[in-house]
């Protein structure tokens, strides 16, 4: 009956160790990596790049006034111009966008045209025909 017990209370101290532990304070590593921190940039600047492309379409067929267009358009560039600024600066560029030397406005041009590039190759779903037989 006592070794029960005795052994009921290690494990019960055991499991609340494993719990209290981590509330502690000591960690072996920080939250967040560079890895994780570079990865997160490039997708707000890819997010951010999609809903350039986005915003123009949507100017072009008529569902967006040119003044809020205008506005929208202006304070998205700026954001994705800060992220890829963030990136060259904290990790020395962005993948595969040439020379260093191209400044910021004239690589979020390329960035945007290189995507509608990208997006313009890929099938169109609704066109897709299944072979005659």
């Amino acid at each position: 009956m006592w070794v029960s017990l005795f052994l009921i209370s290690v494990l019960g101290i055991a499991a609340v160790g494993y719990v209290i532990w981590p509330l502690s304070g000591r960690s072996r590593k920080p939250i967040s990596s560079e890895r994780e921190e570079l990865v997160d940039l490039i997708t707000r600047k890819e997010v951010a790049l999609e809903t350039i492309r986005d915003l123009e379409f949507d100017h072009n067929v008529g569902k967006i006034e040119d003044e809020d267009f205008e506005r929208f358009n202006r304070i998205l560039r700026n954001r994705a111009m800060r992220l890829i600024e963030r990136i060259d600066v904290e990790y020395g560029g962005s993948q595969g966008l040439g020379p260093q030397s191209v400044n910021i406005s004239d690589r979020l041009e390329l960035e945007i045209r290189n995507r509608r590039r990208v997006e313009e190759a890929l099938p169109n779903e609704g066109s897709c025909r299944l072979p005659e037989e």
